[in-house]
């Protein structure tokens, strides 16, 4: 019809009333247009996979912890220019003889999104006939692991004998047998009065340079450190001829037994420091600490040793190592069978790592930084602890929450805050039924995004309801005030999937201000599995009725264990709406999220009152005369926050009039020539913020009752929302009602 503007129209009694509707199977995730990275033959069944962004690039990275004879690839799509699987350059391990088992078992991202950890719980090493099992972290930018340039700049001063010459030699083979085969890259120069280039980075990079530091003579001199110094930047770290990365971290190693001989009258050290150049110093006998302290990076106690003799070189050895995997990205934990890294989060610069296997099986947190290690232990025995793990804040503390499903059969969650010394044990919750794994999965709220964790969200996958034939259960608890999580709501679902067994928090769906959940039942369906998303609220964390149920089958025939893993954080289109990236059995799925708009409806009449002057009883006909024009508006206002130009709004709705709906005697109809016509259904695409609509209303020549005004009711629903590009939302008023009088 077409669209009428109205003088000043008034609307007589017009009211609005919130219809109660059955909450729909599709709400606006798109599920017609996935996106889908496939990687063959590949065990996801403990796969992780996040959605990333770093300046302008977009995309996912996916990882694939149990892949068998093959490289542990990580498959990224770009869905800037691809959807394809991408595959990120392989990591080199720091010893490759040493098997790394279940790479990237757990890989949390930071809070930039621009860089990752990845996890292995499982690095096997033989001694003395019998093998141990450590873990390995291993931090990720965009571009994989850090390139790393690191000179040794070492004395060859006529104040050390030939045999400390060669402990010097030692010490620089030592670090470079430690670091080979990873991304880091050595050159060497040797200096006294004069100094010489030993070998550079592209030696090291094709051979020689072993070879050239063995046959390397001692130049027994005099100790000229800033000429050594200034030698070292312009021709070596600075020098593409040399092998020198310009996007690497710079690094320099100083091994010196004397105080320097000359002066720094050109400013060698502010160059450096201007540089960012990480600048190591180790003085060896007399030389003394405090005359370096200018050479070192500053906190110089991280960055300046003091030993007595050279053979002392071997005692930092392992410190030194330390300090250089920080550089590098990558932590090396020692304790055996702990199984550190079974699961990870990051809490600003922190690496928080749940190792359940440590203390017999109790399990713990550890907390690193840089390569500070701090363990937070429970006391009995196969808890678990540590199996998952969730950080939050609560004014500006922070709060670490683990989960120990095994916890005396029944399963625990442990939050954990700090007192200003150590962390201590604030609260624990304790599951009710045997063998449900309370406290597997875990996902902390912050349900308005003001920094301060809201809700947590606890999974128990193995709870189990026989008569429901239901398995799997969340609990949500709120944070108090006083930092103690009091349960809210249980919420399950009418299937046999491990419901729970994957909860994440998404980013505001329905642009309602509010961060909405999906949680995972990737056994549903006969093992196809399902996701189902909860809109979010703010007084009891979710609603307790999902408002989607999204299942694998539908998206691709075949897919298996759909909801293993979810991510929901960021945009990774264009469009300014979030997408949500899930997980199945060598499959990763992008689903993207559609424009919400709320659709308000008004009711007008002119005239204003109903005029009597046509109605005729004593005539006994059957004619009908107009009554009055119904006017009726429908206003779309978008919800969410789509960019501007991006999506087309166009809601196909179905809507129905009916007058004097609560009467059984008809006052007014549609049709001039039938009476009975007091309904009218008609069906239009929305495409403008108003669309207006005209409706001549009809009445018999003779109306007894005058007295009541006439009403109107409307109802409305959207039509094919399942492959709409844009969605009506589900709290919309999708009732209005209005009435009109007869003029007195």
């Amino acid at each position: 019809m077409e669209k009428m503007h109205v003088k000043n129209p008034i609307m007589w009694l017009t009211y609005t009333v919130a219809f109660v509707i059955s909450v729909s199977l599709a709400f606006n995730i798109d599920t017609t247009t996935p996106h889908i990275s496939t990687m063959e033959q590949t065990d996801f069944s403990r796969s992780k996979l996040f959605q990333f962004m770093s300046g302008k690039n977009k995309g996912i990275h996916v990882t694939a912890p149990q892949q068998l004879n093959a490289p542990e690839d990580m498959c990224k799509s770009d869905l800037n220019q691809t959807h394809q699987c991408l595959i990120i350059p392989e990591m080199s391990l720091t010893d490759t003889t040493i098997p790394v088992k279940h790479l990237r078992l757990s890989i949390p991202e930071d809070s930039t999104d621009s860089q990752f950890t990845v996890c292995s719980s499982r690095v096997v090493h033989e001694y003395d006939e019998n093998s141990y099992v450590n873990s390995v972290c291993y931090k990720l930018t965009e571009n994989a692991r850090k390139t790393v340039d690191l000179v040794f700049l070492f004395d060859g001063s006529a104040s050390m004998s030939e045999d400390e010459f060669m402990k010097n030699k030692d010490f620089i083979v030592d670090i470079m047998t430690t670091f080979q085969n990873t991304s880091i890259k050595f050159a060497a120069v040797q200096f006294s009065s004069n100094y010489k280039k030993v070998f550079d980075f592209n030696d090291y990079q094709h051979g020689p340079a072993l070879e050239k530091l063995r046959k390397e003579p001692q130049m027994k001199s005099l100790t000229y450190t800033h000429k050594a110094l200034s030698f070292t930047l312009e021709h070596i770290l600075e020098k593409p001829d040399a092998g020198a990365s310009p996007d690497a971290t710079k690094v320099l190693v100083l091994i010196t037994d004397g105080d320097p001989s000359d002066t720094d009258r050109n400013g060698i050290i502010k160059r450096y420091k201007e540089k960012k150049i990480i600048r190591f110093v180790i003085g060896v006998r007399a030389a003394k600490l405090d005359k370096f302290t200018a050479i070192a990076s500053e906190p110089t106690d991280k960055y300046a040793f003091q030993i007595e003799d050279y053979n002392g070189l071997k005692g930092i050895l392992e410190n030194f190592q330390n300090r250089i995997s920080t550089m590098e990205g990558s932590w090396d934990m020692t304790s055996e069978m702990a199984q550190s890294g079974f699961s990870a989060v990051f809490y600003r610069e922190n690496l928080i790592l749940g190792s359940v296997g440590s203390n017999s099986w109790r399990g713990s947190l550890q907390e690193l930084h840089e390569q500070n290690k701090t363990q937070t232990d429970q006391r009995s025995q196969n808890d678990y602890m540590g199996y998952s793990v969730s950080v939050g804040e609560m004014n500006k503390a922070p709060l670490y929450f683990t989960g120990a499903p095994r916890f005396n059969h029944t399963g625990q969650v442990v939050l954990f805050v700090h007192n200003g010394e150590y962390w201590i044990t604030a609260q624990t919750l304790t599951g009710h039924q045997i063998g449900s794994y309370f406290g597997a999965e875990l996902c902390s709220v912050d349900i308005n995004s003001d920094n301060n964790t809201d809700f947590l969200l606890v999974g128990a996958p193995l709870f189990y309801q026989p008569q429901e034939k239901r398995e799997g259960q969340i609990y949500v608890y709120t944070m108090t005030d006083e930092m103690q999580l009091k349960n809210e709501l249980s919420v399950t679902v009418p299937s046999m999937g491990r419901f729970g067994t994957t909860i994440a928090s998404l980013a505001d769906l329905n642009g309602d201000g509010l961060r909405d959940i999906a949680v995972g039942a990737p056994m549903e369906d006969d093992n196809r599995g399902a996701v189902y998303i909860y809109l979010g609220d703010k007084h009891q964390g979710i609603r307790s009725t999902f408002s989607q149920r999204i299942m694998g089958q539908k998206i691709k025939s075949g897919l298996r264990f759909f909801g293993r893993v979810i991510d929901g954080d960021i945009d990774l289109g264009e469009d300014g709406l979030p997408r949500i990236l899930i997980g199945s059995q060598e499959t990763a799925v992008v689903l993207r999220s559609r424009p919400v708009f709320n659709v308000f409806p008004q009711l007008y009449f002119q005239p204003e009152e109903i005029s009597t002057e046509k109605i005729d009883c004593l005539s006994n006909t059957d004619e009908s005369v107009p009554m009055v024009t119904l006017i009726v508006c429908f206003e779309m206002v978008e919800t969410t926050k789509s960019k501007a130009g991006t999506v087309n709004p166009e809601l196909n709705i179905s809507y129905t009039l009916e007058v004097d709906p609560m009467r059984q005697t008809y006052r007014g109809f549609f049709s001039p020539t039938d009476r009975e016509a007091r309904n009218l259904t008609s069906t239009h695409e929305l495409k403008d913020k108003e669309t207006f609509f005209n409706f001549t209303i009809y009445m018999a020549k003779c109306v007894e009752d005058t007295l009541s005004p006439i009403s109107v009711r409307l109802n409305f629903f959207q039509v094919d929302s399942e492959s709409a590009s844009a969605v009506l939302n589900m709290d919309s008023q999708w009732q209005a009602a209005a009435e009109v009088p007869f003029k007195k």
